[in-house]
């Protein structure tokens, strides 16, 4: 549960059209099928006077934290929409991975598609192009610093800079790599 103070604390930019909040890792950012807390449902806490509180304009993942722009009221919306659909809004992530790339920048382009098994529920995979539900992703990536973590062994911090908006695709193109992201649940299985 976020009370109205803690979510006001996170609140980064606040004009007319839309709201910037610090997303905190752990909680997403609408309701979904298996439950659970939500930030949507907090909305209301920042509606600042206007008749409806803001909608999101885009996602971001469950354990992702970062920057979630909203739209305060349904023109402002449109024209954010608008702006995620023509790339107009330029996206970067860091993350710390195990080990680490080959080369110091590149990019990623495959296809990803949504698989479910009865063992681990649903996840993102790549595959190859053309398949069927397959979407096109594309990632460019550069290595800010490598190093060594105890108990852990060789890291790299990255930067990615995904120019489509694909669910997991930092994760899966990081996996592509040869080099998970730090706590993603299926890192273990790579190691």
């Amino acid at each position: 549960m976020m009370r109205k103070e803690e979510l006001e604390r996170r609140l980064l930019h606040r004009d007319g059209l839309m709201l910037v909040v610090d997303k905190p890792a752990g909680i997403a950012v609408h309701a979904g099928p298996g439950g659970g807390d939500d930030l949507e449902r907090y909305f209301h806490h920042l509606q600042f006077g206007l008749p409806r509180p803001p909608s999101l304009a885009h996602r971001l993942d469950r354990d992702t934290s970062g920057c979630l722009v909203l739209g305060r009221h349904p023109k402002a919306l449109r024209k954010l929409g608008i702006l995620f659909q023509q790339g107009r809004v330029e996206k970067t992530y860091w993350a710390a991975v195990l080990g680490g790339p080959e080369g110091e920048s590149g990019r990623v382009e495959n296809a990803l598609v949504k698989r479910t098994d009865a063992k681990r529920g649903w996840r993102m995979i790549a595959v190859a192009p053309g398949t069927e539900d397959a979407l096109e992703s594309v990632t460019d990536w550069r290595v800010l610093g490598r190093g060594t973590m105890p108990g852990i062994g060789p890291v790299s911090f990255m930067e990615f800079n995904p120019r489509t908006g694909r669910t997991h695709q930092i994760r899966v193109h990081a996996m592509g790599l040869g080099c998970p992201v730090l706590g993603t649940p299926s890192m273990a299985a790579s190691r």
